[in-house]
């Protein structure tokens, strides 16, 4: 097993990912099953790292925007998080060149000093929750230190059951659930959904009753929220997170694509405010043929609203019909002007 760190350049949305959808690839085929992967990203003037993990199976998975350059990809298993700090400190063994040493082309860092001194630092940050960066986050120069401490603290005192995104995965689940249907969730996420909602014994699924190969059933295991019929997905749910929008649809693009006969109604959930962007992105000449026929835009208002009938028990999941917005309007109306 080899130490190494897989640095995701400036992009905040690919190091959300590999998190989001526990993936991570790489430019070459040294990597293997196993290794261990500090996970980091450049933010103003400071490479930091917020989270380590594992090499699992080999995968075809390439859900980053540029997934193209990616030659090996590989799953993830025993993630941990921590509060992003600065891999800088690995100058204290390495010296000047220690970018050149430990990072340049993942490869393996064989200087025990240096594993040891990240492991130490690792673990002395360590919690239980990742803590995602914004797409437009900036520090202005000189003011990296406090800027990152007040970035990191504002995450992490904020409780995972006040985060709007967490409410509604919640919200979606128990709306299915009252219609009687089976509720999938990430494993990743039960936990933060579970402080707001407490479901019914039975209602969430421990395993997808779906036959599938290991690559589709890595992508459908990390949508937000399946509502599931027998062996049968009746809907799909991406819910807007603190990663971009784009990165929900691609999940929803890589099933459709993995399984290009698969019927499912998907949806885009997100503020009303963020209608006009997600209709963008399902526009976008590789989603449109793919998603925008059967992937819509549906408001956290409509959901709240929808959950709060009483009598959920007789309305068909067909009602999300009438509360989504599909992107192919967009387009028609676009064609016509």
């Amino acid at each position: 097993m080899s130490t190494r760190i897989l640095h995701c350049s400036t992009s905040v949305e690919n190091y959300n990912i590999c998190i989001e959808q526990q993936v991570a690839g790489f430019s070459h085929r040294g990597p293997q099953p196993h290794d261990l992967i500090y996970l980091v990203v450049k933010v103003g003037k400071k490479t930091l790292c917020g989270a380590r993990f594992k090499l699992d199976k080999l995968t075809n998975l390439k859900p980053w925007p540029d997934g193209d350059r990616y030659k090996h990809t590989l799953s993830l298993k025993e993630l941990e998080y921590c509060k992003p700090f600065d891999i800088a400190l690995l100058s204290q063994v390495g010296g000047k060149s220690w970018s050149i040493k430990y990072i340049q082309g993942s490869k393996p860092i064989s200087d025990q000093l240096a594993c040891d001194l990240l492991n130490k630092e690792f673990i002395s940050n360590k919690i239980d929750k990742f803590i995602p960066f914004e797409l437009d986050t900036f520090i202005l120069p000189g003011t990296e230190a406090k800027a990152l401490v007040d970035l990191t603290d504002a995450l992490i005192e904020l409780p995972p059951l006040t985060r709007d995104s967490i409410k509604i995965q919640a919200t979606i689940s128990k709306i299915g659930e009252g219609m009687g249907l089976k509720v999938w969730l990430p494993k990743s996420d039960r936990t933060r959904v579970f402080e707001v909602w407490v479901p019914k014994q039975g209602s969430v699924l421990n395993d997808l009753p779906l036959n599938y190969d290991f690559d589709t059933l890595k992508t459908i295991e990390n949508i937000d929220v399946l509502w599931i019929s027998g062996r049968t997905i009746i809907r799909a749910f991406e819910v807007e997170h603190t990663t971009s929008i784009y990165s929900g649809i691609l999940r929803m693009a890589d099933l459709m694509a993995l399984q290009p006969n698969l019927s499912i109604k998907a949806h885009i959930v997100a503020p009303v405010e963020r209608k006009e962007k997600v209709m963008h992105e399902l526009s976008r000449p590789v989603f449109k043929h793919m998603l925008a026929p059967s992937c819509t835009f549906i408001s956290y208002d409509s959901i709240e609203e929808l959950a709060q009938q009483k009598m959920l028990k007789f309305i068909k999941d067909s009602i999300l019909d009438d509360l989504s917005e599909s992107a192919l309007d967009s387009i028609t109306k676009d064609a016509i002007v």
